[in-house]
């Protein structure tokens, strides 16, 4: 993520082509969960949005919005706040996010919190004994997987808490993403977003401001309620100066 800025306003910078990495573009279909859109090959549409993984640390001195005094020493070693605890810096310095908002989030961070989504909420599996498929015709019984997912959404913006299971641990993972409607966002190429493939390596921008800011708070939230492992985190992150 990159980030400037601009009149009272926070704009940031995402890439839309790059489907294996943290921002893709993605299409909801009636009635399933929204797909990926090979978007360089495909037009974009009106209903379309970028789904962000984001993050809060980081432990690249690389990165674009790393905040270098922001460190949280992990056991897996140091960590700097990135993405999102920048948003809430610069929301804070130009004044879109006021006290009275900021004092509101303060108190959701510190309130207790012993299990989050991610310690409490389970994976089930549940049969579908009349299936007829080609596979049970094999011997094999068809099930479906009953995920917990969490969205809150409005005109401007979507919170998404995703369950799944740890790659290399064992127990549930909760991940995070924020969903920006892709009409609300503008390419840097100056030309129209929708009803056009991307342009290679093409980035959009999403502005921030005091209308919208609750992007920003409602993804603390977000991650406050996802899981004890970040309820700790950004109680550390809100105790530095």
């Amino acid at each position: 993520m990159k980030f400037q800025t601009v009149n009272s306003t926070i704009r940031v910078s995402l890439p839309i082509t790059t489907p294996t990495g943290k921002v893709r573009v993605k299409r909801p279909i009636p009635g399933q969960a929204s797909e990926p859109v090979a978007c360089r090959s495909v037009p974009l549409a009106a209903d379309d949005h970028l789904e962000w993984q984001i993050s809060y640390d980081t432990d690249s001195l690389n990165e674009p919005s790393v905040l270098r005094h922001v460190i949280l020493n992990k056991p897996q070693g140091v960590r700097y706040g990135c993405e999102l605890v920048c948003l809430l810096a610069q929301a804070k310095a130009i004044g879109i996010l006021d006290a009275a908002a900021y004092a509101a989030l303060e108190q959701t961070v510190f309130a207790p919190l012993a299990q989050g989504i991610e310690e409490t909420e389970q994976i089930q599996r549940e049969p579908d004994p009349a299936a007829r498929t080609l596979a049970t015709r094999h011997g094999f019984s068809r099930h479906h997987l009953r995920i917990p997912n969490y969205l809150k959404t409005t005109d401007s913006y979507g919170v998404e808490i995703k369950i799944a299971h740890k790659q290399r641990a064992v127990g549930n993972q909760a991940m995070i993403y924020v969903n920006l409607p892709l009409h609300r966002c503008a390419s840097q190429s100056s030309l129209p977003l929708i009803g056009r493939p991307a342009q290679a390596l093409e980035q959009v921008d999403y502005v921030i401001d005091a209308a919208p800011v609750s992007p920003i708070t409602d993804t603390l939230t977000t991650f406050v309620l996802a899981s004890a492992r970040h309820h700790a985190d950004l109680q550390a992150i809100f105790r530095l100066p």
